[in-house]
C-alpha cells in the first residue's frame, strides 16, 4: 500500500512539476527569478518542476498566486477526472469566438450522444 501511494504521488509531483514550468515559461521567467519570487532557491523550484519533490500546502499556495492562476489549475491535469479534463478544454477554448466556441459544443454534444449509444 505505501508503493502505492509513493507511486501516485509521484506521478502528482511529475503533472505538478510540468505546469509549474509551462506556466513559468509562459511568463518568460527564467527559474532564478520565479525562485526569487518564491522566495527559494534555485535547487527547490528545479525539484518542484521535475517531480522529485512535492511542495507543502502553503508552499503550493504562493506557487498559484506568483503564477495568476487559481490553485486548482495549477493542480489539473493532474488526473483522468472528467473535471481535470474540462479544465483543460476550457483553456483551450477560451480565447475563441463565441460562435466557435458553441460550434465546438454541438460537436462535443454530438460526439457524447453517438459514444453513448456505443456503449450500450
Amino acid at each position: 500500500m505505501l508503493n502505492a501511494v509513493k507511486k501516485k504521488a509521484t506521478t502528482l509531483g511529475v503533472l505538478l512539476g510540468r505546469n509549474i514550468a509551462e506556466r513559468r515559461t509562459a511568463l518568460g521567467l527564467t527559474q532564478a527569478e520565479f525562485a526569487e519570487r518564491l522566495g527559494a532557491d534555485t535547487v527547490t523550484v528545479s525539484r518542484f518542476e521535475r517531480g522529485s519533490h512535492l511542495p507543502s500546502l502553503l508552499r503550493l499556495q504562493k506557487l498559484a498566486e506568483i503564477l495568476g492562476m487559481p490553485l486548482a489549475e495549477l493542480l489539473s491535469q493532474s488526473g483522468n477526472l472528467s473535471t481535470d479534463q474540462a479544465l483543460q478544454i476550457h483553456d483551450l477554448i477560451k480565447g475563441l469566438h463565441e460562435s466557435d466556441r458553441q460550434f465546438l459544443l454541438e460537436m462535443v454534444q454530438a460526439w457524447c450522444e453517438k459514444l453513448g449509444r456505443k456503449r450500450k
